[in-house]
């Protein structure tokens, strides 16, 4: 595969290129004396007495710039104090006297009235660029420096042309932990080359901020950190003293930038510069039921390892399995935010971010269970009765239509519709499929009697549009053109029912509803199986007509909508239930949309914003739908209406989608934390950076896809179950929950508020949230679209049994024992239906559609994968059949209570059982007879 060749190509070019260069570099002037260039094989930058203003890789086709045109790189923050007194800042936009001496072009800064002179030097190392800042003293007055900060704006396109939003913007991504630090950054297309900011020997970096001049990172923070009114940060704020008794005269900080051609060759650099490569199984956000290990590949001295929490922490070092990869065992007991403090080398530091919760599991019913006893509306005499509103965890509020914080006008749709107000109800739905409880249950149909049906969603009689769902800001002022058009005066002869968004929410709460009904008919009360089958194609349907006919800018058939991709599942069901002209109309819809994504847009990654992430569950399903799934080529498939062109597919092969499949999974590690090991990075999705807002749905929705893809897919499978199990764990630290010893939530404590969760996070010390709040760095108080990212759990959740080159035999989301040759997992991901065991060779999944593996037991593996037992726990203690389906290219044989059971049908590569389920428990025994890469 082309991205294949890439990997490989990264892995070389950095022991030829990055580092060593092949060719002698270029330094000389570009135009006149105030520039000054240096160039290698793989770096030109150009330096003007205003700093660095310009850092590209000459074998890079679009000949991206890193540095924004805004500001260069090279200035400086520096505050200062004297004696103790007031902190004094020096000016940051000035121009200092270029020279070249001796390879390098050297920037100096000497006004009289300045107490420190500031120096800063360019020079080649090889294809990398090597950059020194050196501060010294004057006349030998002690002098305090409380920042030194440099900025590092960088290139975000503000531009309409697809190649310069994906190939010549960039996505910051950074790992701010004193010595072990680092910077680098990501193109949206995913594409390389990648530029890493390493800093050197002696230099860490302990804060970051942005504000007035952009983006900055700070070797010490005394002033700027202790200045800020509000907020935590895990760090400490240093300064450093220069002259007088110090016997220190000057101050000096090195990095090195450089290029990289693949993620192999960025964690190579961080090895080779003397940094951390660090690896973190199974994530950093850690339920307290299970352990971690992590490995530090470095060439430095480890000293010690010092946990924040001493006596609520285990640390054990399991040596070398792997030369120069040091591997430890770690697991918390104390709840909430947990550090590694990493001492090495002559007193240098850098730290590891942990988060402990709860077992999983209390994780999935404490939310459900707080969704429906502390987020929904009952009051009959209010026209929202039975709305699943937004909960502040601050203030202990439930907000709503009468209680809106300031989320008024167009703003309301945070409190009654749209994604916020959308996404409560079909997590509460996911989750009784596999954990009934009338209660919640119950909940959720008040909510489609009294809110859903004749309010937000038209009726089947309503003419025209039936069930079509109107938008913001809630649906009563979207059925009132008098109150619309004190929002808005656009469009006010369209009816309010045309982002596409809203119906695939809906879409999935009636399918989930449907298999409630289905599996548990004594459980529902307001429709049954039937009735919510049909209000869940009717509204699928609705979707792919409605948008697009009413308001084209809604591109249907373009963006990727989050949740749409159940509309597989339920194409699957209408067929089951008969419903096959149903079934064949949404899939010929379901597929113009694969064929656009795999076919007919270079970068179809987009939402209602030009670079986003919302895309990367979407691009993923359809990449998998084409792989798995013979389509059929076309003429003259769909018309397009702003651009005013035909899409035809006059061929159309699963080896196009496989291909598209790898170009989509690179450009969604664009946008995710990989490299960058803390809680809220590893794994968590932003689109340019990370600073204000990180760790949102996306996180575990396009977490899915990487990890499914490792499952499903990758021929080397470890790098994404490790990112992929991450992503699925990481959001789990925005949950609001504790024991009475912990205060029943670590950031806002207080029993009523054990179950609330932030709608994302703050990476900052403190910072201005999109959601126009202020929010000190954590969780953010509003719960929004988290729940977005909470109905993922039920398709990502599985215990996963592989052998990682690096770790052994691991489990993720599982506690797993060896004896002998068979390998005993418990399943702990918090649904306990679906089991996957992965390796280079054979691999299988089993899932079980209802029902589960049971509590305490342990699934056995032997360990080439061939044999498999488990005990099936039956969850609504009656009698009734379980689907279990396995995945694998395998012969299957199975027996449940010692009694064969037939394979009922098979569907690309996925086996399907039919079980009796009567009992309590039962006992499955599974033999598989692998086809290909058996051992």
């Amino acid at each position: 595969m082309m991205r294949g060749r890439i990997i490989i190509r990264g892995i070389l070019i950095l022991s030829l290129f990055v580092l060593a260069g092949t060719a002698l570099p270029v330094f000389g002037q570009d135009g006149d004396g105030g520039r000054q260039v240096l160039q290698s094989d793989r770096m030109r930058a150009l330096i003007t007495p205003d700093g660095l203003v310009s850092v590209t890789d000459p074998l890079d086709r679009y000949k991206a710039d890193i540095v924004s045109r805004r500001a260069p790189w090279g200035r400086l923050k520096i505050v200062y104090r004297t004696n103790g007194g007031a902190w004094i800042e020096m000016p940051a936009n000035r121009q200092c006297a270029i020279s070249s001496e001796a390879g390098a072009v050297v920037l100096r800064a000497d006004d009289a009235a300045d107490p420190v002179s500031v120096t800063q030097r360019f020079s080649l190392a090889g294809n990398a660029l090597d950059y020194e800042i050196e501060i010294g003293s004057k006349e030998g007055k002690a002098i305090e420096i409380g920042d030194i900060a440099v900025y590092l704006p960088w290139s975000m396109s503000r531009s309409e042309n697809p190649d310069t939003i994906f190939e010549r913007s960039f996505t910051k991504h950074h790992y701010i932990s004193g010595n072990g630090s680092f910077i680098y950054f990501t193109r949206p297309s995913g594409e390389p080359p990648y530029l890493m900011v390493l800093p050197g020997d002696e230099t860490g970096l302990e804060y970051f901020d942005g504000g007035r001049g952009g983006y900055k990172v700070y070797m010490h923070s005394a002033a700027a950190g202790n200045s800020v009114p509000s907020g935590t940060w895990r760090l400490p704020h240093t300064s450093a003293i220069l002259g007088g008794e110090s016997g220190r005269e000057t101050l000096k900080y090195r990095f090195r930038i450089a290029w990289a051609d693949s993620w192999d060759a960025m964690r190579q650099l961080l090895y080779d510069e003397g940094l951390f490569d660090i690896r973190v199984v199974p994530g950093m956000t850690l339920p307290t039921d299970l352990k971690a290990q992590f490995s530090l590949h470095t060439r430095n001295m480890i000293d010690s390892i010092v946990p924040e929490f001493p006596s609520q922490t285990e640390v054990r070092y399991l040596g070398e399995k792997v030369p120069g990869h040091h591997l430890y065992e770690v697991n918390f007991r104390k709840l909430g935010e947990n550090m590694l403090t990493v001492n090495y080398g002559n007193g240098r530091k850098t730290w590891l971010e942990f988060f402990a919760t709860e077992p999983l599991e209390t994780l999935v019913k404490k939310r459900s269970s707080f969704i429906v006893n502390s987020t929904q509306h009952r009051d009959t005499t209010k026209w929202y009765n039975g709305l699943f509103s937004a909960y502040d965890m601050k203030n202990g509020i439930l907000r709503g239509p009468d209680d809106t914080d300031g989320y008024d006008g167009w703003w309301g749709y945070v409190l009654a519709c749209d994604d916020p107000g959308l996404c409560k109800a079909p997590y509460v739905a996911a989750k009784n499929v596999y954990f009934p409880d009338q209660k919640e249950i119950d909940a959720v149909e008040y909510y489609l009697e009294n809110f859903v049906w004749n309010g937000l969603q038209r009726t089947d009689t309503d003419d025209p549009y039936p069930y079509g769902i109107y938008g913001v800001p809630n649906w009563k002022v979207a059925r009132d053109s008098v109150e619309r058009a004190k929002i808005s005066t656009t469009n006010l002869d369209k009816m309010k029912i045309w982002r596409s968004y809203d119906y695939p929410h809906i879409t999935m709460l009636y399918y989930h509803m449907y298999q409630v009904a289905k599996m548990y008919p004594e459980k529902v009360h307001y429709l049954d199986a039937a009735g919510y089958l049909e209000r869940a194609w009717q509204t699928a349907r609705a979707y792919f007509i409605y948008p697009y006919e009413i308001l084209p800018w809604y591109e249907t058939y373009k963006w990727g909508c989050y949740n749409e991709l159940v509309i597989e599942n339920l194409i699957a069901d209408l067929e089951k239930e008969g419903r096959k002209d149903e079934a064949g109309w949404l899939r010929s819809e379901y597929e113009k949309k694969v064929k656009y994504f795999v076919y007919d847009d270079k970068y179809p990654f987009r939402s209602e914003y030009a670079i986003d992430r919302t895309a990367f569950e979407s691009s993923y399903a359809f990449a998998k739908y084409g792989t798995l799934n013979e389509m059929e080529p076309d003429s003259n498939l769909w018309f397009d209406k702003n651009d005013s062109v035909w899409y035809s597919h006059p061929s159309v092969s699963r080896e196009a989608a496989r291909d598209f499949m790898e170009r989509q999974h690179y450009a969604g590690l664009a946008v995710r934390g990989w490299l960058e090991t803390k809680y809220f990075l590893l794994g968590s999705d932003f689109t340019s950076s990370s600073d204000n807002h990180c760790l949102s749905y996306m996180a575990r929705m396009g977490g899915w896809a990487i990890l499914d893809y490792g499952v499903r897919f990758a021929e080397k499978p470890y790098d994404w179950l490790q990112l992929g199990y991450a992503s699925y764990l990481a959001p789990y630290a925005l949950m609001n929950t504790g024991t009475e010893e912990s205060g029943y939530g670590y950031w806002f404590p207080g029993k009523e508020k054990d179950g609330a969760m932030g709608w994302a996070f703050m990476e900052s010390k403190t910072g201005r949230a999109w959601i126009r709040k202020d929010i000190d760095r954590g969780a953010w108080f509003y719960d929004g679209e988290a729940d977005l990212g909470n109905g993922a759990i039920f398709r990502t959740a599985q215990t996963v049994l592989t052998d990682d080159p690096l770790f052994g035999w691991i489990a993720y989301g599982g506690v797993l024992k060896t004896v002998k040759k068979r390998l005993l997992v418990e399943p702990r991901d918090g649904v306990r239906a679906r089991f996957s065991a992965v390796t280079s060779g054979p691999r299988f999944t089993m899932e079980l559609e209802r029902d589960g593996f049971a509590e305490g037991r342990e699934i056995s593996v032997d360990n080439a994968l061939k044999r498999v037992g488990f005990t099936l726990e039956n969850r609504s203690g009656d009698s009734h059949e379980t689907l279990l389906r396995i995945t694998a290219d395998a012969k299957v044989k199975l027996k449940i209570d010692g009694k064969r059971i037939k394979q009922a049908e098979e569907n690309n590569g996925t086996k399907l059982f039919i079980l009796p389920v009567s009992s309590e428990n039962h006992t499955l025994t599974i033999k598989l007879r692998h086809r290909r890469n058996a051992s």
